[in-house]
């Protein structure tokens, strides 16, 4: 059987690939932090979080909206929706900043938010 790596990007994401020659199959060694699995996963924790345990409380709220408040990676719309530009979200209406202050499992991709217990 004879294989060769491959390292490829796709749509942003970077993944290491194995390819079996007498075979052609594809079978994903490795993927960056931040691809599309994980980003499913971390969004269904985050949104289930706040399902079971509540939104967090106005502390951790005010203090996670002031970190975004003087971040580089904020994007503040007109219509006063804030996104994150380093999270790698799209920009839909449940990635708002204003929606994921709320979720106790959602942390910022910078590491600037505090932690919630």
């Amino acid at each position: 059987m004879i294989n060769r790596n491959i390292n490829l990007m796709l749509n942003g994401f970077k993944y290491e690939v194995t390819q079996n020659f007498e075979t052609g199959e594809l079978k994903v060694l490795s993927f960056g932090k931040y691809t599309p699995l994980n980003k499913v996963s971390d969004y269904a924790r985050a949104e289930a979080s706040k399902l079971v345990s509540g939104p967090v409380g106005l502390p951790i709220l005010e203090a996670r909206r002031a970190a975004c408040e003087g971040c580089e990676g904020c994007d503040k719309k007109a219509e006063g929706e804030w996104y994150c530009d380093k999270c790698g979200c799209p920009k839909w209406d449940r990635s708002r900043l204003q929606v994921k202050w709320e979720m106790p499992a959602a942390t910022c991709p910078l590491g600037k938010w505090p932690e919630v217990r």
